[in-house]
């Protein structure tokens, strides 16, 4: 009897944690990862970022960002970007907040899965030009083959994001995926935030012909016997601009897809902001 009675309440226990888990929806996750971040920045009114990229785009020198906190309609508050040199992959709570009802309407729970040994919440989103619409304009101008679909993976404990998982299809010539990855959080100021973004872009080489790829490795052999036959300032003009280029294509290749990470530097808060 001991034994049936401890089998009902673990099955129970299990039918109840597996309703608590689906009764969970699109709306509650995002809304709950956007008041963790609007709280934290409570006492913050202007952020420095330095970051840097490394990958198959690097940057020279660092690059600073500037953030200035908005409080939106319904009294969120959030931090928008104010200038920065370079277009480095990011997670933008400004733009969450900004096409929120597209994303919401678009999304849906999937369940829980382990990213990096951290519990996370995935949400399926249809049609990922919810995240982009405001800033490139019409889906029609920019989509021309099917709704491009992806995942958030958001942390279960503090509700920042982990993973963004998007399918490509670009004017049904190209079919690949992206997958930004936000790594080594830590927190500044009440901040936590990802000092690591890490972006790959898998699928590339498969949408070239084998006649193609012959062509390419050809030309880059090409490159590089002038680079080899090259002197003085030309050779040194050849080595800075061409060869990175030539290194950066051919691990392309290799890997089948790219791998770009940016690599934050320092932060800080409440400062001026240059004009």
């Amino acid at each position: 009897m001991r034994k049936i009675y401890s089998t009902v309440i673990i099955t129970a226990a299990i039918c109840l944690s597996a309703t608590f888990v689906h009764a969970q929806s699109a709306a509650d996750i995002l809304d709950r990862m956007i008041e963790e971040y609007s709280n934290s920045i409570s006492g913050i009114e202007t952020m420095m970022m330095v970051t840097r990229m490394e990958g198959f785009l690097e940057t020279d020198e660092p690059d600073t960002s500037y953030y200035r906190k908005v409080t939106m309609e319904d009294g969120t508050d959030t931090m928008q970007l104010v200038t920065s040199a370079t277009d480095a992959p990011s997670a933008d709570y400004y733009n969450f907040k900004r096409n929120y009802d597209a994303i919401v309407e678009n999304a849906s729970y999937e369940g829980t899965e382990n990213i990096d040994g951290r519990n996370a919440h995935v949400l399926f989103i249809e049609d990922v030009s919810a995240f982009y619409q405001d800033a490139v304009g019409s889906v029609e101008q920019q989509q021309d083959g099917e709704p491009q679909s992806g995942r958030l993976y958001i942390e279960a404990n503090d509700y920042v994001l982990l993973r963004m998982s998007f399918d490509m299809n670009f004017e049904e010539e190209f079919t690949g995926s992206i997958d930004i990855d936000m790594k080594d959080y830590r927190v500044v100021d009440g901040i936590n935030m990802p000092f690591l973004t890490e972006m790959r872009v898998q699928g590339i080489s498969e949408q070239f012909s084998a006649e193609e790829l012959a062509e390419a490795r050809e030309g880059m052999q090409e490159l590089k016997e002038q680079l080899e036959n090259a002197s003085g300032m030309q050779r040194r003009i050849m080595e800075r601009a061409i060869m990175p280029q030539i290194e950066r294509f051919e691990k392309m290749l290799e890997e089948d897809g790219m791998t770009m990470r940016t690599i934050t530097l320092a932060v800080e808060t409440n400062v001026a902001i240059p004009e």
